[in-house]
C-alpha cells in the first residue's frame, strides 16, 4: 500500500474503516439478538418450571385431600373387607367417579391390585402393580409411575379399620393424574413456545406436530447435555427452534425432563431484516464517503501533487518549473522550503559547473600543450637530423617518415578538438552498409604493426544498409576497436556483433581484456579521460559519444570486468527527418579513419 498515491491510500483506508465498522455492527446486532433469544429461552424454561410446580402443588393438595377422604369412607372400607376382586372392581366405579382422577386403583394388603380404572383403556396392570409395590415398600405417599408409555403422578393412602392396637389394614388406595398433552399445552401457554415432556428416553407429551415430534425423538440423545444449562439451535421439519431443557423429576426410576422450544423464524426474520438494513446503510455510507473523500482527498493531495511534480521536474533538471504553495500551513511551508532549496541547488550547480569548466579547460590546455609540444619537438629534432643527414650519414626517408607521423598526430589532435567544439550536427548522410563500415575500421586497426596479432571477428545479418554518415561512424568504431586492442594482450580476441531491426542498429564490441578501471567508469566518455596509455589524449571516447549522439543514438558500457568489456552502440537506421540542423551531402565515404 506504500506504493499507492496518498489520495488512493486515504480512500482505501476510509473504505476499510467503514467496512470494518459495518461488519462489527452486524456481528454485534447478531450477537445481541442471539443473546436475547437465549435469555427468552431461559426465562421460558424458568416460567415453565414454575408453572409446572404450581400446577403440581395444586393437584398435590387436591389429590391428597381426595385420597384421604376416600380412604376413610365406611362404604369403601366395607367393600375392601370382601377381599373379592370382581366385587371390589365393580363396587369401586362410584368411588373413581367421585375422585375425578385419571387413575384409580384399590389393592389388598399384599399389594395385589383388586380394582384398576384409568381414562386410557388397556393400561397394563402388571406395570402399575410393580410401581405400587415399590411405592408401598418405600412408604411413599406420592410417586411418579410410568406404564404403557404413560406417566402418572400418584398419591397412595392405606385403607385401615379400627383404631389403636386394633387397627387392621384392609388394603391401599391410589389416585393419580396423567402427565399428557394437556399439561404440555398449559406449560406452552406460560413459556410462549412449544413444550416437550420426556421420560425414559421417550416423548410422553408435546405440543409439536407429529413430524416434528418424530424428528425430535430420533435425535433426543443429542440434547441431554442441555439439562440445567445452555441452549442449542435445532431444525425440526425445516422449522428452526432454540431449545433448552430442565429436569422436572430427578428420580432415576422415572426421570422427567421438560424441553422448551422457542421458534426462531420470526426473530431470525427480524435479524435478517435488520442485517439487510444495516448492510444497505453501510453501502450507502461507503458511497457517500467515497464521493466526499474524493473531494476532500483532492483538496488535501493537490498541493502535494504540485510539489511532487516540482520534485520530478527538478530530477529532470528543469529548474523553471512553477510551484504554487497552497493548502495547509505545513504544505505551504514545505513548498516554500522546496522552492528555496531549488534556488540554492541551482546556484550551487552553476558554481560547480563553472568550477568544473575551469578545471576541464585547465586539463585540456595542459594535455593539448603536452601533446603538441611532444609532436613539435619530434618535428624540430627530425628536421635537424634531416639537415645534418649527409654529414651524419642518416636515412632521409626514415627521418621524413617520423616528421610525417608527428605532423599527422598534431593534425588528428586538432581535428578531434574541432569535432568536440562543434555545437551543431554536421553529418554527411548517405546510404551505406554498416557491416562494410565496421570491416573498414577493423582493417585499419589490424594494419597497425602493434595490433597485427589481434583477432577481430564480425557477425552481421545479410542486410545492414542504413542512412548515416559513414566517415564519422567509421571513426566511432575505429576508436572503440583501438581501445579494445589496447586493453587486450598480444593475442587478444575481439568480437563484433551487429543486429538490425526495422528502425535501428545495435552493435556490441566485446574484448577479453582486463576491463575498465573503476575510477574512470563514471566519466569514461568525458574529454581528456585516459588510463593506462602512455600517449593517449583522452579524446577518443568523447568523440565516439559526440558522433553517436549526433546520430540520435547512444553508446555505453554493457559489461566490464576481469574477463573483458562489452560496449553497446545504438543509433537509428535512418537519419532522415530526425533533425533540422544537419548538413546533408551525397558522396562516397572516406575509407580511412579520421
Amino acid at each position: 500500500m506504500s506504493r499507492l498515491r496518498l489520495k488512493t491510500q486515504l480512500l482505501i483506508s476510509t473504505l476499510l474503516i467503514i467496512s470494518a465498522l459495518t461488519g462489527a455492527m452486524l456481528l454485534i446486532v447478531r450477537h445481541t439478538v442471539r443473546a436475547e433469544i437465549d435469555d427468552q429461552v431461559r426465562d421460558s424454561v424458568t416460567a415453565s418450571v414454575r408453572a409446572f410446580e404450581s400446577v403440581q402443588n395444586q393437584r398435590r393438595d387436591q389429590l391428597s385431600r381426595t385420597t384421604a377422604m376416600l380412604a376413610e369412607l365406611p362404604t369403601l372400607k366395607a367393600l375392601m373387607t370382601t377381599n373379592h376382586a370382581p366385587t371390589i372392581r365393580d363396587g369401586s366405579l362410584p368411588f373413581w367417579q367421585l375422585a375425578g382422577s385419571d387413575l384409580f386403583l384399590l389393592a389388598n394388603p399384599k399389594g395385589e391390585i383388586m380394582a384398576l380404572h384409568a381414562k386410557k383403556s388397556g393400561l397394563n396392570g402388571a406395570d402399575v402393580e410393580q410401581d405400587l409395590t415399590r411405592s408401598l415398600d418405600g412408604n411413599e405417599d406420592a410417586a411418579w409411575w410410568y406404564a404403557d408409555d404413560q406417566l402418572y403422578w400418584a398419591f397412595i393412602r392405606p385403607i385401615t379399620a379400627g383404631s389403636g392396637s386394633d387397627t387392621k389394614q384392609l388394603g391401599a388406595l391410589a389416585i393419580g393424574y396423567q402427565v399428557d398433552s394437556t399439561v404440555a399445552e398449559q406449560l406452552a401457554l406460560v413459556a410462549g413456545g412449544k413444550i416437550v415432556l420426556v421420560t425414559g428416553g421417550k416423548v410422553i407429551a408435546s405440543t409439536l406436530s407429529s413430524r416434528e415430534q418424530g424428528e425430535l425423538q430420533d435425535h433426543l440423545g443429542q440434547y441431554t447435555a442441555l439439562l440445567g444449562s445452555g441452549t442449542q439451535e435445532v431444525n425440526l421439519a425445516a422449522e428452526p427452534y432454540q431449545v433448552a431443557a430442565v429436569s422436572l423429576h430427578a428420580d432415576p426410576r422415572t426421570p422427567v425432563q421438560c424441553y422448551v422450544l422457542i421458534p426462531l423464524r420470526r426473530p431470525m426474520g427480524f435479524s435478517g431484516k435488520l442485517d439487510r438494513t444495516i448492510l444497505a446503510l453501510g453501502i450507502s455510507a461507503l458511497l457517500c464517503a467515497t464521493l466526499l473523500l474524493s473531494f476532500v482527498a483532492r483538496t488535501i493531495t493537490r498541493p502535494m501533487d504540485n510539489l511532487l511534480a516540482g520534485v520530478r521536474a527538478l530530477a529532470r533538471g528543469d529548474y523553471a518549473f512553477s510551484i504554487t504553495p497552497r493548502g495547509s500551513s505545513e504544505v505551504v511551508e514545505l513548498g516554500t522550503a522546496f522552492s528555496k532549496m531549488r534556488g540554492e541547488l541551482l546556484a550551487s550547480q552553476r558554481r560547480q559547473i563553472e568550477t568544473e569548466q575551469v578545471a576541464a579547460l585547465g586539463r585540456a590546455a595542459s594535455s593539448i600543450s603536452h601533446d603538441l609540444r611532444h609532436s613539435l619537438a619530434a618535428v624540430v629534432a627530425n628536421a635537424e637530423f634531416l639537415y645534418e643527414a649527409d654529414k651524419l650519414k642518416l636515412d632521409r626517408d626514415e627521418i621524413f617518415e617520423e616528421i610525417k607521423i608527428a605532423s599527422e598526430q598534431m593534425t588528428e589532435l586538432l581535428d578531434s578538438l574541432r569535432e568536440l567544439a562543434r555545437e551543431h550536427r554536421t553529418l554527411a548522410l548517405v546510404t551505406a552498409s554498416l557491416e562494410s563500415v565496421v570491416r573498414h575500421s577493423a582493417d585499419a586497426i589490424l594494419a597497425r604493426p602493434e595490433f597485427r596479432n589481434r583477432s577481430i571477428s564480425i557477425q552481421a545479418p545479410p542486410h545492414t544498409t542504413g542512412v548515416f554518415d559513414p566517415k564519422k561512424i567509421e571513426r566511432v568504431f575505429f576508436n572503440l576497436l583501438l581501445n579494445a586492442c589496447e586493453a587486450t594482450s598480444d593475442r587478444g580476441k575481439i568480437n563484433i556483433e551487429i543486429k538490425c531491426s526495422d528502425n535501428s542498429f545495435e552493435v556490441r564490441i566485446a574484448d577479453d581484456g582486463i576491463g575498465i578501471p573503476a575510477g574512470i567508469r563514471s566519466t569514461l566518455f568525458d574529454p581528456f579521460i585516459s588510463s593506462g596509455k602512455s600517449n593517449g589524449t583522452g579524446l577518443g571516447l568523447a568523440i565516439v559519444s559526440k558522433i553517436v549522439h549526433d546520430h540520435y543514438g547512444s553508446v555505453g558500457v554493457e559489461h566490464t570486468g576481469e574477463t573483458g568489456t562489452i560496449f553497446l552502440v545504438k543509433f537509428p537506421r535512418s537519419q532522415n527527418g530526425m533533425g533540422d540542423s544537419m548538413e546533408t551531402e551525397i558522396h562516397e565515404p572516406n575509407r580511412s579513419p579520421a
